[in-house]
């Protein structure tokens, strides 16, 4: 990962960006020990607006983070290190709303403008990178209408692009 691009960013970038990482990784760091566990470092940077292919995360980020001593930790100082290179660079941007509403358009064949909650749970938990129960739940949160019990998903891309 070059660090080009973070040698571009403002100072002003390079704090706030710092401030950033610290607030979201505290978030996960209950025991204020300084580190999280490997498990969370996915969350975090989807928390900071990094989304990186799972097999990427677990093969190559988190080893990178952890000391040279794998555990099931990762420290603060290198976590914040990769992170600003990380976000600097753009590396692991998310999908734009077209090519969400292009994966939402192709489970919807028959064009109703909704998923049934039940359908996407069952395709977020068994193909691909699975959700977690965690990551399930907080999506559903936000998606899921509460009265219909169905993901009106230009209304979700929509919500994400705010």
């Amino acid at each position: 990962m070059a660090s080009a691009g973070l040698a571009a960013k403002s100072p002003e970038w390079v704090e706030s960006t710092k401030a950033r990482i610290r607030e979201a990784f505290d978030l996960f760091d209950t025991s204020k020990s300084g580190a999280i566990i490997q498990e969370e470092v996915g969350t975090v940077m989807r928390a900071l607006g990094s989304y990186p292919a799972e097999r990427d995360l677990v093969l190559t980020y988190i080893p990178t983070m952890q000391d040279d001593e794998p555990t099931n930790f990762v420290g603060y100082e290198k976590f914040e290190k990769f992170m600003l290179n990380n976000l600097a660079s753009r590396e692991c941007e998310p999908d734009g709303s077209d090519m969400l509403m292009q994966a939402f358009r192709t489970i919807d064949s028959d064009n109703q403008g909704y998923i049934s909650a039940e359908i996407l749970e069952a395709l977020l938990t068994s193909k691909g990178t699975a959700f977690r129960t965690k990551e399930l739940e907080a999506f559903m949160l936000v998606a899921k209408n509460v009265e219909t019990g169905n993901i009106f998903y230009e209304d979700y891309v929509a919500l994400l692009g705010r």
